[in-house]
Order: structure tokens, then C-alpha cells, then sequence
């Protein structure tokens, strides 16, 4: 397996966004692209990362190889690369995983092939979203890191016919409230199909916002009583997608 992308902050990004989600994953590349599906420890989040061939300079990979990594020490790699690195992953012998900077120089770093149980266990999911908001990737992680201050659970509220999105927080401290709207550009597009309520963790929301500099696009999803659906799009077709479960009292 050999796989060469153009730039390699972008992964940076999305490494670190995943390293503080879940600790090992699995990433199966084959003949559409590379992909990466795995739950948190807790079950509380579900990642789902797909990269299509086509967004490689290079891409040779056989029928499907399989490749599992430490997220924790990818990161740590990645935080290497520098400005107008390409980035290089290929197998090496014993199923390895080298990862090279092609810039100013060539910088190789090898790390082993974690063995990672109960991958094919991942479900897909089934859901009706209640409400659908394109945001720009900026703005969700600026009211993450406001609403991080106040307390440790964001509420999303919509209602029907009204355009705007509104998401607060709070502690025996302080309170926190946030309306995004179509009005003032804050969202740019805003589907309710019906009146909605739900509870999230904000440290899982702030984490995930890690991808949002490098992101061209974000798609929020939820409902009453179902998890937060988060779609970053990515470079050249590819996206970051999270399930996050609702927050129980």
C-alpha cells in the first residue's frame, strides 16, 4: 500500500481531531479510498472518516489492506508536519505503517500495526434527523470554545418555522446562549421538520471542532432523543463524520 497526499496539514487536523475521540482505529483502504469507522471507549461517539482515491497524487493499494494505528501517537507524528508538506503512507515489512513529509527534505517516521478487536461490529446507522443546519466550520468551533467556559453540556433548540438555531449552556455559575440564524449568515442553510430539544457533551463537541480549520463545510443533524450527526467536508471529497449520543441527565 502506497498513498501520497498533497498536503499534509490537513491530516494533521484530522488526526488530532480523531486521537481525542477514540485511541486505536482501523483504516481499510480498497479500490474507492481509505476509510476509518470505529466508537469511543464509551460508546458515547461513533468516527466515520472516508477519503476517496481520487483526492491522492498517488494511490496503490491492493484488492483491501488494512492497517491499525495508536491515534494518541499518529498525533503526535502529525503535529510534525510543516507548512507545504506532501504526505506519504505506505506499508512496510511486518505490516508497519511508515509516514514521510516530503518537503523541505524527507522525514520518515514508522509506527507498528496495532491489532484492534471488534472493528466489524460497528454498526451503520439508521436515523431521521428532525433538523438539518449548514454551518460554516469557524463559527461552530467559536461557540464551542464560548459555551466550553459556561459549562459541560451544549442544549440545541429549534422550532418549527423559526430560522434560527439556538444553542446554550449553563452551571450554577453562569449562563450561555448563542442563536444562529439565516438571517445574519450564521447558518447557511436550516431545515426543522419539527420542534426539537437535545443535550450534548460539550468536550466531545470541542474535540471534534479540532478538524473544523482544515474543513471546507459542516452539516449539523439531530432530533428529540437521537445522537448529533457532525459532517466536516474535507479536501477534495472527503469527509470527517461523528455520532455523538444525546447527554443523559
Amino acid at each position: 500500500m502506497r498513498m501520497k497526499f498533497s498536503n499534509a496539514s490537513i491530516w494533521r487536523y484530522v488526526v488530532a481531531s480523531i486521537s481525542k475521540i477514540i485511541e486505536e482505529g482501523v483504516f481499510k483502504a480498497d479500490s474507492t479510498g481509505l476509510k476509518l469507522r470505529a466508537l469511543d471507549s464509551t460508546n458515547t461517539a461513533l468516527v466515520d472518516l472516508f477519503i476517496p482515491k481520487e483526492a491522492f497524487l498517488e494511490y496503490e493499494v491492493g484488492a483491501e489492506e488494512r492497517f491499525g494505528v495508536n491515534f494518541e501517537d499518529f498525533a503526535k507524528i502529525m503535529r510534525l508536519a510543516s507548512k507545504g508538506d506532501e504526505l506519504l503512507l505506505e506499508t512496510i515489512e511486518g505490516g508497519r505503517l511508515g509516514v514521510s513529509f516530503h518537503g523541505h527534505g524527507t522525514r520518515t517516521f514508522i509506527l507498528p500495526n496495532i491489532e484492534v478487536s471488534g472493528v466489524e461490529e460497528v454498526p451503520e446507522l439508521s436515523l431521521e434527523f428532525q433538523v438539518t443546519a449548514k454551518i460554516q466550520p469557524a463559527v461552530f468551533e467559536d461557540v464551542m470554545k464560548e459555551l466550553e467556559v459556561v459549562g459541560d453540556v451544549v442544549s440545541l433548540e429549534s422550532e418549527a418555522g423559526s430560522s434560527k438555531l439556538v444553542l446554550s449552556s449553563a452551571s450554577d455559575i453562569a449562563e450561555a446562549r448563542v442563536e444562529l440564524s439565516l438571517e445574519d449568515g450564521s447558518l447557511l442553510e436550516y431545515t426543522v421538520n419539527s420542534n426539537s430539544k437535545e443535550r450534548y457533551s460539550i468536550e466531545y463537541l470541542a474535540e471534534i471542532a479540532r478538524v473544523s480549520p482544515v474543513a471546507e463545510g459542516l452539516t449539523l443533524s439531530y432530533g428529540s432523543n437521537i445522537p448529533l450527526k457532525l459532517v466536516f467536508d474535507i479536501s477534495q471529497g472527503g469527509r470527517l463524520t461523528f455520532y455523538v449520543s444525546p447527554r443523559l441527565e
